[in-house]
């Protein structure tokens, strides 16, 4: 029981870590419009509001926010997947015959859920860095360039 509620306090703590990141880049977008208007690389016309939206998006700490999302997807759905698999394991033991070879707790049966827990990461690690880099937004040297009306 000890494991898990320190596995839980610790993706608290990442997951605390990561809301104070972002808000550190909420509170530090009106220092940076306001050094971008006064250097004259921003028009005077931008709200603040609006810059901080597109700063968010090119600034924020969205990796690790995909990271923590599949760390703590991890972290619930790792004891149902395994009991899941070892139900599947079981009726196809069964349904074989019931070779000792195949009981569940054996080396063969481990490896297999071993194996299983890394397809299940690496599939969800997948999703999570297509969904990533499909909406990649653009970056702040990018964004200053569409403030100006594309013309930087």
């Amino acid at each position: 029981m000890l494991p898990m509620i320190l596995l839980f306090v610790a993706l608290f703590a990442w997951g605390a870590h990561i809301a104070w990141r972002w808000k550190q880049a909420r509170d530090f977008a009106p220092e940076v419009l306001a050094a971008r208007k006064e250097s004259g690389e921003i028009p005077a016309d931008v709200t603040d509001a609006e810059f901080t939206d597109l700063y968010l998006r090119s600034e924020g700490p969205r990796a690790p926010t995909y990271f923590f999302a599949c760390a703590t997807i991890m972290a619930v759905l790792l004891a149902p997947f395994v009991a899941a698999f070892n139900m599947v394991w079981r009726a196809m033991w069964e349904a074989s015959g019931k070779s000792p070879v195949f009981e569940t707790g054996t080396l063969i049966h481990t490896f297999s859920v071993f194996l299983a827990i890394m397809a299940f990461m690496i599939l969800l690690l997948a999703v999570a860095m297509r969904r990533y880099y499909a909406l990649m937004p653009p970056n702040l040297k990018q964004v200053v360039r569409d403030l100006n009306g594309g013309l930087t």
